[in-house]
Protein backbone atom coordinates (compact mmCIF):
# COMPACT_ATOMS: atom_id res chain seq x y z
CA UNK A 1 0.00 0.00 0.00
CA UNK A 2 3.00 2.75 0.51
CA UNK A 3 4.02 1.86 -3.10
CA UNK A 4 0.58 2.51 -4.15
CA UNK A 5 0.40 5.49 -2.16
CA UNK A 6 3.66 7.25 -3.93
CA UNK A 7 2.17 6.36 -7.25
CA UNK A 8 -0.60 7.44 -7.01
CA UNK A 9 0.88 10.96 -5.79
CA UNK A 10 3.90 10.91 -8.15
CA UNK A 11 1.70 10.02 -11.27
CA UNK A 12 -1.26 11.48 -11.15
CA UNK A 13 -2.07 13.92 -8.20
CA UNK A 14 1.22 16.00 -8.15
CA UNK A 15 1.80 16.88 -11.70
CA UNK A 16 -2.12 17.86 -12.46
CA UNK A 17 -1.80 19.90 -9.90
CA UNK A 18 1.62 21.62 -10.00
CA UNK A 19 1.00 22.19 -13.55
CA UNK A 20 -2.67 22.75 -14.32
CA UNK A 21 -3.37 23.66 -10.53
CA UNK A 22 -1.15 26.67 -10.29
CA UNK A 23 -1.75 30.03 -11.56
CA UNK A 24 1.82 30.61 -12.73
CA UNK A 25 0.40 33.82 -14.71
CA UNK A 26 -1.40 35.67 -12.00
CA UNK A 27 0.65 33.76 -9.35
CA UNK A 28 -0.76 31.42 -6.46
CA UNK A 29 -3.16 28.31 -7.05
CA UNK A 30 -6.31 27.73 -8.52
CA UNK A 31 -9.12 26.58 -5.97
CA UNK A 32 -11.18 23.39 -7.66
CA UNK A 33 -11.11 21.30 -10.72
CA UNK A 34 -13.96 19.38 -12.20
CA UNK A 35 -14.14 16.02 -11.72
CA UNK A 36 -13.21 15.78 -15.29
CA UNK A 37 -9.72 17.54 -14.52
CA UNK A 38 -10.86 21.33 -16.04
CA UNK A 39 -10.00 24.69 -13.73
CA UNK A 40 -13.02 26.04 -11.72
CA UNK A 41 -13.47 29.73 -12.46
CA UNK A 42 -14.21 30.66 -9.12
CA UNK A 43 -13.38 32.49 -5.96
CA UNK A 44 -10.34 31.55 -4.51
CA UNK A 45 -10.08 31.15 -0.81
CA UNK A 46 -6.84 32.26 1.00
CA UNK A 47 -7.24 29.19 2.74
CA UNK A 48 -6.94 27.07 -0.56
CA UNK A 49 -3.24 29.19 -1.25
CA UNK A 50 -2.16 28.37 2.40
CA UNK A 51 -2.52 24.65 2.22
CA UNK A 52 -1.71 24.22 -1.54
CA UNK A 53 1.87 25.73 -0.24
CA UNK A 54 2.07 22.45 2.48
CA UNK A 55 1.00 20.22 -0.07
CA UNK A 56 3.82 20.83 -2.21
CA UNK A 57 6.77 21.23 0.41
CA UNK A 58 5.04 17.41 1.55
CA UNK A 59 5.63 16.60 -2.26
CA UNK A 60 9.06 17.68 -1.96
CA UNK A 61 9.64 15.82 0.79
CA UNK A 62 8.41 12.63 -0.06
CA UNK A 63 10.76 13.56 -3.45
CA UNK A 64 7.80 12.75 -5.76
CA UNK A 65 7.37 16.02 -7.49
CA UNK A 66 10.19 18.35 -9.23
CA UNK A 67 11.94 20.18 -6.78
CA UNK A 68 12.51 23.34 -8.97
CA UNK A 69 9.01 23.72 -9.65
CA UNK A 70 7.13 23.34 -6.34
CA UNK A 71 9.43 25.76 -4.79
CA UNK A 72 8.99 28.07 -6.95
CA UNK A 73 5.44 27.45 -7.05
CA UNK A 74 5.08 27.72 -3.23
CA UNK A 75 6.82 31.20 -3.21
CA UNK A 76 4.57 32.55 -6.13
CA UNK A 77 1.46 31.14 -3.66
CA UNK A 78 2.97 33.25 -0.47
CA UNK A 79 3.54 36.24 -2.56
CA UNK A 80 0.09 35.76 -3.72
CA UNK A 81 -1.20 35.12 -0.59
CA UNK A 82 0.46 38.30 0.94
CA UNK A 83 -0.48 40.37 -1.71
CA UNK A 84 -4.16 39.32 -2.78
CA UNK A 85 -5.56 38.39 0.68
CA UNK A 86 -4.35 40.94 3.35
CA UNK A 87 -5.66 44.10 5.59
CA UNK A 88 -4.57 47.00 6.65
CA UNK A 89 -5.69 45.57 10.11
CA UNK A 90 -2.59 42.97 9.99
CA UNK A 91 -5.75 39.97 9.16
CA UNK A 92 -6.60 38.41 6.10
CA UNK A 93 -9.52 38.07 3.58
CA UNK A 94 -11.49 35.15 2.97
CA UNK A 95 -11.15 34.90 -0.34
CA UNK A 96 -10.24 36.74 -4.22
CA UNK A 97 -10.59 36.41 -7.23
CA UNK A 98 -8.49 35.00 -9.89
CA UNK A 99 -7.21 38.60 -10.66
CA UNK A 100 -6.48 39.17 -7.10
CA UNK A 101 -9.37 41.13 -6.37
CA UNK A 102 -10.90 41.31 -3.08
CA UNK A 103 -14.25 38.98 -3.09
CA UNK A 104 -15.16 37.77 0.37
CA UNK A 105 -13.16 40.12 2.87
CA UNK A 106 -14.59 38.46 6.23
CA UNK A 107 -11.72 38.07 8.21
CA UNK A 108 -12.79 34.46 9.25
CA UNK A 109 -10.60 32.80 11.71
CA UNK A 110 -9.89 29.87 9.66
CA UNK A 111 -8.50 32.25 6.91
CA UNK A 112 -6.48 33.95 9.72
CA UNK A 113 -5.45 30.02 10.92
CA UNK A 114 -4.30 29.02 7.51
CA UNK A 115 -2.24 32.20 6.32
CA UNK A 116 0.01 31.69 9.37
CA UNK A 117 0.29 28.07 8.39
CA UNK A 118 0.77 28.70 5.27
CA UNK A 119 3.48 30.87 5.80
CA UNK A 120 5.08 28.72 8.29
CA UNK A 121 5.72 26.16 5.46
CA UNK A 122 6.60 28.75 2.69
CA UNK A 123 9.54 29.69 5.20
CA UNK A 124 10.56 26.06 5.94
CA UNK A 125 11.29 26.00 1.98
CA UNK A 126 12.61 29.32 2.02
CA UNK A 127 13.41 31.61 5.31
CA UNK A 128 12.36 34.68 3.67
CA UNK A 129 12.20 37.86 6.61
CA UNK A 130 8.65 39.23 5.08
CA UNK A 131 6.82 35.33 5.83
CA UNK A 132 7.79 36.27 9.72
CA UNK A 133 6.94 39.69 9.97
CA UNK A 134 3.56 38.96 7.66
CA UNK A 135 3.02 36.07 10.54
CA UNK A 136 4.18 38.02 13.70
CA UNK A 137 1.53 41.33 12.20
CA UNK A 138 -1.09 38.32 12.05
CA UNK A 139 -0.91 36.95 15.38
CA UNK A 140 -0.51 40.58 16.70
CA UNK A 141 -3.86 41.52 14.95
CA UNK A 142 -5.67 38.58 16.51
CA UNK A 143 -4.25 39.68 19.89
CA UNK A 144 -5.09 43.10 19.75
CA UNK A 145 -8.69 42.67 17.99
CA UNK A 146 -9.98 39.10 18.24
CA UNK A 147 -8.64 37.89 21.64
CA UNK A 148 -11.36 36.91 24.66
CA UNK A 149 -10.79 37.58 28.28
CA UNK A 150 -11.92 34.05 28.21
CA UNK A 151 -9.36 32.36 26.31
CA UNK A 152 -9.19 32.25 22.33
CA UNK A 153 -10.52 34.26 19.69
CA UNK A 154 -13.64 34.99 17.81
CA UNK A 155 -14.79 33.58 14.32
CA UNK A 156 -16.11 36.31 12.20
CA UNK A 157 -18.63 34.69 9.37
CA UNK A 158 -20.86 35.70 7.48
CA UNK A 159 -23.71 35.06 10.30
CA UNK A 160 -21.89 36.99 12.73
CA UNK A 161 -19.60 36.27 16.02
CA UNK A 162 -19.48 32.62 16.77
CA UNK A 163 -17.61 30.43 19.39
CA UNK A 164 -15.70 27.42 17.34
CA UNK A 165 -13.14 24.87 18.33
CA UNK A 166 -12.43 23.78 15.01
CA UNK A 167 -10.16 27.21 13.77
CA UNK A 168 -8.81 27.10 17.05
CA UNK A 169 -7.86 23.37 15.79
CA UNK A 170 -6.16 24.63 12.96
CA UNK A 171 -4.62 27.74 14.75
CA UNK A 172 -3.11 25.47 17.28
CA UNK A 173 -1.39 23.70 14.07
CA UNK A 174 0.07 26.64 12.58
CA UNK A 175 1.65 27.49 15.69
CA UNK A 176 3.13 24.40 16.20
CA UNK A 177 4.23 24.31 12.87
CA UNK A 178 5.88 27.69 13.44
CA UNK A 179 7.42 26.32 16.27
CA UNK A 180 8.87 23.83 14.29
CA UNK A 181 10.95 25.87 12.28
CA UNK A 182 11.42 29.52 14.33
CA UNK A 183 12.50 29.61 18.27
CA UNK A 184 10.34 33.23 18.50
CA UNK A 185 8.35 32.47 21.59
CA UNK A 186 5.46 34.36 20.30
CA UNK A 187 4.30 30.30 18.77
CA UNK A 188 4.54 28.72 21.97
CA UNK A 189 2.58 31.21 23.60
CA UNK A 190 -0.22 30.99 20.96
CA UNK A 191 -0.21 27.35 21.09
CA UNK A 192 -0.40 27.18 24.76
CA UNK A 193 -3.13 29.05 25.28
CA UNK A 194 -5.34 26.97 22.50
CA UNK A 195 -3.89 23.76 23.95
CA UNK A 196 -5.15 25.26 27.73
CA UNK A 197 -8.57 26.47 26.10
CA UNK A 198 -9.20 22.27 24.64
CA UNK A 199 -8.33 20.62 27.24
CA UNK A 200 -10.07 22.68 29.51
CA UNK A 201 -13.21 23.37 27.59
CA UNK A 202 -13.45 21.97 24.18
CA UNK A 203 -13.27 18.48 25.66
CA UNK A 204 -16.10 17.53 27.80
CA UNK A 205 -14.76 16.09 31.30
CA UNK A 206 -18.02 13.57 31.90
CA UNK A 207 -17.75 12.01 28.27
CA UNK A 208 -14.03 13.09 27.04
CA UNK A 209 -15.41 14.08 23.70
CA UNK A 210 -14.34 17.27 22.02
CA UNK A 211 -17.39 19.71 21.65
CA UNK A 212 -17.26 21.43 18.10
CA UNK A 213 -19.77 24.53 19.09
CA UNK A 214 -20.04 27.31 22.23
CA UNK A 215 -21.57 30.12 23.91
CA UNK A 216 -19.36 33.12 24.48
CA UNK A 217 -18.64 31.24 27.88
CA UNK A 218 -16.86 28.36 26.09
CA UNK A 219 -19.94 26.03 27.16
CA UNK A 220 -20.97 23.99 24.30
CA UNK A 221 -24.29 24.63 22.56
CA UNK A 222 -26.50 21.74 23.18
CA UNK A 223 -29.70 20.58 21.47
CA UNK A 224 -31.84 18.53 23.61
CA UNK A 225 -29.39 17.96 26.53
CA UNK A 226 -26.68 17.06 23.61
CA UNK A 227 -23.91 18.83 21.73
CA UNK A 228 -22.20 17.29 18.54
CA UNK A 229 -18.79 16.07 18.19
CA UNK A 230 -16.68 14.74 14.91
CA UNK A 231 -14.90 11.65 15.21
CA UNK A 232 -12.46 13.24 12.48
CA UNK A 233 -11.66 16.08 14.36
CA UNK A 234 -11.30 14.08 17.57
CA UNK A 235 -8.38 12.40 15.42
CA UNK A 236 -6.56 15.52 14.05
CA UNK A 237 -6.41 17.09 18.01
CA UNK A 238 -5.08 14.07 18.83
CA UNK A 239 -2.45 13.99 16.01
CA UNK A 240 -1.55 18.02 16.63
CA UNK A 241 -0.99 17.23 20.36
CA UNK A 242 1.33 14.69 19.39
CA UNK A 243 3.30 17.09 17.37
CA UNK A 244 3.54 19.57 20.27
CA UNK A 245 4.57 16.76 22.40
CA UNK A 246 7.36 15.96 20.43
CA UNK A 247 8.38 20.25 20.29
CA UNK A 248 7.91 20.57 23.93
CA UNK A 249 8.43 17.15 25.96
CA UNK A 250 4.56 17.91 27.37
CA UNK A 251 3.04 14.46 27.93
CA UNK A 252 -0.70 15.00 26.67
CA UNK A 253 -0.38 10.55 25.30
CA UNK A 254 -3.71 9.91 28.05
CA UNK A 255 -5.60 12.79 26.25
CA UNK A 256 -4.68 12.31 22.65
CA UNK A 257 -5.11 8.20 23.31
CA UNK A 258 -8.74 9.04 24.78
CA UNK A 259 -10.14 10.70 22.17
CA UNK A 260 -8.34 8.39 19.15
CA UNK A 261 -10.45 5.25 21.40
CA UNK A 262 -13.90 7.11 21.55
CA UNK A 263 -13.81 7.85 17.26
CA UNK A 264 -12.51 4.51 17.00
CA UNK A 265 -15.96 2.85 19.70
CA UNK A 266 -18.13 5.57 18.26
CA UNK A 267 -17.14 6.85 15.25
CA UNK A 268 -16.93 4.08 12.52
CA UNK A 269 -19.62 2.40 9.91
CA UNK A 270 -18.33 -0.79 10.93
CA UNK A 271 -19.72 -2.51 7.56
CA UNK A 272 -18.35 0.30 5.23
CA UNK A 273 -15.25 0.82 7.86
CA UNK A 274 -15.69 4.67 7.40
CA UNK A 275 -15.07 7.30 10.12
CA UNK A 276 -18.94 9.16 9.85
CA UNK A 277 -19.27 12.88 10.06
CA UNK A 278 -20.86 13.60 13.01
CA UNK A 279 -21.58 11.92 16.79
CA UNK A 280 -24.31 13.32 19.55
CA UNK A 281 -22.10 13.19 22.81
CA UNK A 282 -24.66 10.56 24.13
CA UNK A 283 -22.23 8.70 21.51
CA UNK A 284 -25.32 7.80 18.95
CA UNK A 285 -24.63 8.32 15.55
CA UNK A 286 -26.06 12.13 14.15
CA UNK A 287 -24.46 12.15 10.48
CA UNK A 288 -23.54 9.16 8.85
CA UNK A 289 -22.35 10.38 5.78
CA UNK A 290 -18.37 9.87 5.55
CA UNK A 291 -16.21 12.81 3.76
CA UNK A 292 -12.98 11.60 3.43
CA UNK A 293 -11.02 14.04 5.32
CA UNK A 294 -11.75 11.97 8.30
CA UNK A 295 -10.31 8.96 6.77
CA UNK A 296 -6.94 10.96 6.64
CA UNK A 297 -7.10 11.99 10.11
CA UNK A 298 -7.63 8.45 11.55
CA UNK A 299 -4.51 7.65 9.06
CA UNK A 300 -2.41 10.02 10.86
CA UNK A 301 -3.52 9.43 14.30
CA UNK A 302 -3.64 5.81 14.68
CA UNK A 303 0.01 5.89 12.69
CA UNK A 304 1.16 8.33 15.28
CA UNK A 305 0.00 6.50 18.47
CA UNK A 306 1.07 3.13 17.41
CA UNK A 307 4.65 4.17 17.26
CA UNK A 308 4.08 5.01 21.17
CA UNK A 309 2.44 1.63 21.97
CA UNK A 310 4.42 -1.09 21.32
CA UNK A 311 2.02 -3.65 22.82
CA UNK A 312 -0.70 -2.23 20.81
CA UNK A 313 0.78 -1.66 17.38
CA UNK A 314 -0.93 -4.22 15.55
CA UNK A 315 -3.93 -2.67 16.13
CA UNK A 316 -2.87 0.40 15.26
CA UNK A 317 -1.31 -1.06 12.26
CA UNK A 318 -4.66 -2.38 10.95
CA UNK A 319 -6.49 0.58 11.96
CA UNK A 320 -4.22 2.74 9.74
CA UNK A 321 -4.50 -0.08 6.45
CA UNK A 322 -8.38 0.06 6.78
CA UNK A 323 -8.47 3.80 6.50
CA UNK A 324 -6.15 4.10 3.89
CA UNK A 325 -7.95 1.24 2.13
CA UNK A 326 -11.46 2.94 2.57
CA UNK A 327 -9.66 6.73 1.63
CA UNK A 328 -8.67 4.90 -1.77
CA UNK A 329 -12.19 4.68 -2.61
CA UNK A 330 -12.62 8.28 -2.71
CA UNK A 331 -10.18 8.72 -5.43
CA UNK A 332 -12.08 6.64 -8.19
CA UNK A 333 -12.73 9.80 -10.44
CA UNK A 334 -13.25 10.02 -14.17
CA UNK A 335 -9.66 12.37 -14.33
CA UNK A 336 -6.73 10.44 -12.50
CA UNK A 337 -5.61 12.28 -9.65
CA UNK A 338 -8.88 13.57 -8.30
CA UNK A 339 -11.47 12.89 -5.28
CA UNK A 340 -15.02 12.66 -4.36
CA UNK A 341 -15.57 14.58 -1.08
CA UNK A 342 -18.38 12.48 0.47
CA UNK A 343 -19.74 9.08 0.32
CA UNK A 344 -23.49 9.66 1.03
CA UNK A 345 -25.48 7.52 3.34
CA UNK A 346 -27.14 5.79 -0.04
CA UNK A 347 -23.45 4.43 -0.77
CA UNK A 348 -22.90 6.93 -4.21
CA UNK A 349 -19.94 9.53 -3.87
CA UNK A 350 -21.59 13.09 -4.08
CA UNK A 351 -20.61 14.85 -7.84
CA UNK A 352 -18.91 17.80 -7.12
CA UNK A 353 -15.95 19.44 -7.99
CA UNK A 354 -12.69 18.30 -7.00
CA UNK A 355 -11.21 21.33 -4.03
CA UNK A 356 -7.81 22.01 -4.06
CA UNK A 357 -8.17 23.12 -0.30
CA UNK A 358 -8.62 18.44 0.08
CA UNK A 359 -4.89 17.52 -0.99
CA UNK A 360 -3.94 19.14 2.55
CA UNK A 361 -5.58 16.48 4.12
CA UNK A 362 -4.69 13.83 1.75
CA UNK A 363 -0.85 14.18 1.01
CA UNK A 364 -0.77 14.91 5.32
CA UNK A 365 -1.96 11.27 5.37
CA UNK A 366 0.11 9.78 2.81
CA UNK A 367 3.12 11.47 3.97
CA UNK A 368 2.74 9.86 7.91
CA UNK A 369 1.94 6.61 5.52
CA UNK A 370 4.51 6.16 4.27
CA UNK A 371 7.35 7.59 6.71
CA UNK A 372 5.35 5.61 9.62
CA UNK A 373 3.48 2.37 8.84
CA UNK A 374 6.65 0.80 7.93
CA UNK A 375 8.13 1.13 11.24
CA UNK A 376 5.10 -0.76 12.88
Amino acid sequence: MVENCKNWLSKDVLPLWLNKGVDWERGGFVESFSLEGEPQDVPRRSMVQARQIYSLRLGMELGLCDQEKSRKAIDIGAAALIRNYSLPSGGFIHSATKEGEAKNTTPDLYAQAFALFGLAHAYAVNPLPQYKERSRQLVQYLYNERHLSQGGFTELTDKGVQYEANPHMHMFESAVAWMAVDSDPLWKKLADEILNLCLTKFIDPKSGTLAEHFNADWSPILENGKFVFEPGHQYEWAWLMGLYQGLTGKDLTAVRENLIVLSEKHGLWAERKSVIDEVWSDLSPKTKTSRFWPQCERIKAVLQMGLEKKDQRAQYAQSADEAMATLFKFFETPQKGLWFDTWQESGEFRIQPAKASSLYHIIGAINEYVRLRPQL
